[in-house]
């Protein structure tokens, strides 16, 4: 294996992984330990607290970054031209050994997701359990064929629910063993920016999937009806959290959240005029409103 090669391996399985995009994971599971911190079922003096604390959000990265690879098996295999171009037959298609290689870490990452799955439904109960099946299953067939719920038009909603409350749900649940809409309400302003950061990557590539009839919901509806469901959605996030704070819900400090929005902005434009920078921008917007969110609730 000569440099040249092992230096591309490395590049391309970072890239697989996207290992900037699981702040998605780490916000809305933090959003969800917070939620029961609040709720009072949260011990931060308790060690047995602090591990489950650690195990849900690793299982949250587990979870999304198999869908990250997911995603690129069924959609990325163009990137990862591999100089000896040798192909073999798998899954009843054919296969570089770097597609396979990157479909074996996606399930690999799924299995230790659901260990911990496993562990967390033992202390708990059956709705758990559904909440993990329902996670897992929604992670893989955003991309994952026979499914492949983006080229129907339901990629963008199945990612709010699965990134978004349903996460969040998932991350209080062994602490609070009740569920409730308390911790998707507190959530809600940051969850709105994981379906607007979808939409952004499907604004990149409108053109390209609009040729292909790759019926994504941008090309089902249009570049127009897009745009407005991404800026309701980012702005969305803004007024949700002012009226949260004017109706006591969020504290006084979360007004910060406020400073991101140039960030916003920037990304509004970006996305609009179908720019790849619409994706970074959004991604950027995401992290820093969720850390400022999280920050504010978790001191007051």
């Amino acid at each position: 294996m000569d440099k040249e090669y092992l230096s591309k391996f490395i590049k391309d399985s970072w890239k697989a992984f996207r290992p900037f995009s699981l702040t998605l994971a780490i916000g809305s599971t933090t959003l969800g330990i917070i939620a029961a911190d609040k709720m009072g079922y949260l011990n931060w003096s308790s060690n047995i607290d602090i591990f489950l604390v650690i195990l849900i959000t690793v299982a949250g990265l587990l979870a999304q970054s198999g869908a990250n690879l997911v995603n690129d098996y069924f959609e990325g295999s163009f990137r990862y031209y591999r100089p000896s171009g040798r192909k073999v037959n798998f899954l009843g298609v054919t296969r570089t050994y770097f597609d396979i290689y990157v479909f074996l870490w996606a399930m690999c990452c799924f299995a230790l997701a659901s260990l911990i799955g496993l562990y967390l439904i033992y202390i708990t109960d059956f709705k758990m359990f559904l909440i993990g099946i329902i996670g897992i299953f929604g992670a893989y067939s955003y991309t994952g064929e026979p499914f492949v719920f983006k080229r129907k038009g339901l990629g963008v909603p199945i990612s709010f629910i699965t990134m978004g409350p349903l996460m969040v749900l998932g991350a209080s649940y062994p602490f609070t063993k009740s569920i409730s809409l308390y911790p998707i309400l507190l959530s809600l302003p940051a969850s709105f920016l994981i379906p607007a950061l979808m939409i952004s990557n499907e604004m990149r590539d409108f053109k390209r999937d609009a040729n292909l009839s790759l019926g994504t919901l941008s090309v089902r509806i249009g570049s127009k009806y897009s745009t407005y469901i991404y800026r309701f959605l980012v702005f969305g996030s803004y007024i949700l959290t002012l009226i949260y704070v004017i109706s006591g819900f969020y504290p006084l400090t979360s007004l910060l959240v406020f400073l991101t929005f140039p960030l916003a902005l920037k990304a509004h434009r970006s996305v609009c005029k179908f720019e790849k920078l619409g994706i970074p921008y959004t991604n950027n917007l995401h992290w820093t409103f969720t850390l400022i969110l999280i920050l504010s609730l978790f001191i007051a």
